[in-house]
This record gives structure tokens, sequence and C-alpha cells, in this order.
């Protein structure tokens, strides 16, 4: 996979073939907020939305979604890690929700102090 691939592509790819690895902090909010591996998977393998990017550490947050029944879509966000040719690091993966995020690609302002 040359290095000029679209990073969406370049993570569905190497997330198809099980070149991929879930850090902790992703698995801490897969229990905290009731979605799993699965469902992971899925919400990368769909249509991704790219919502921010930090190229110089060749990380990408992306927006997918996945399904908690047959009749709900629920937003994942992904921070997907590509430093590496053959693998991708799932960073974090969490449900955005008020008040870091007022919509699935929109920040907002965080906790109120």
């Amino acid at each position: 996979m040359s290095s000029s691939t679209d990073p969406l592509k370049r993570i569905q790819q190497l997330v198809a073939k099980g070149a991929y690895r879930v850090r902790l902090h992703a698995v801490r909010h897969m229990i905290e907020e009731a979605f799993d591996e699965r469902q992971m998977l899925e919400a990368l393998g769909g249509k991704l939305t790219l919502v921010e990017e930090y190229p110089d550490e060749a990380r990408y947050l992306v927006l997918g979604h996945f399904s908690f029944t047959t009749r709900s879509r629920t937003p994942l966000h992904v921070l997907c890690d590509v430093s590496l040719k053959d693998v991708v690091d799932i960073v974090t993966a969490y449900i955005p929700q008020r008040p870091w995020w007022t919509g699935p690609t929109v920040r907002g302002q965080g906790p109120k102090k």
C-alpha cells in the first residue's frame, strides 16, 4: 500500500485484512459506552467521514456508523494511527456526545466549570 493512498481507504483496507490493533483507551470506551469490537469494525467498514487530521502523527479521526438495533444507527468516532506500514492502531473509539461534540462532526466546548 503506497503512502499516497487515501487515508480512509488505507484504514479500511487494513481493517478488512485484519491488520489492526485495538488499544486500551478504545477498549475502555467500549466498556463504558456499551459497544463492542464488531460494531466498531462495522463503523470502519462502512462510509467514513474524515473529522480531523493530524498529519504530523499520521493519525485520523474518522466518523462511521454502526447499528445498536435493526432500527438505529449510532455515530462512532475512531482515532486511527497509520504511522506503521502494515497495521492500523485504533487508538480510541467513542460515541460523540455533548458537551464535547454538538454533532457528529462539530466540536463543542467540553464540560462547563
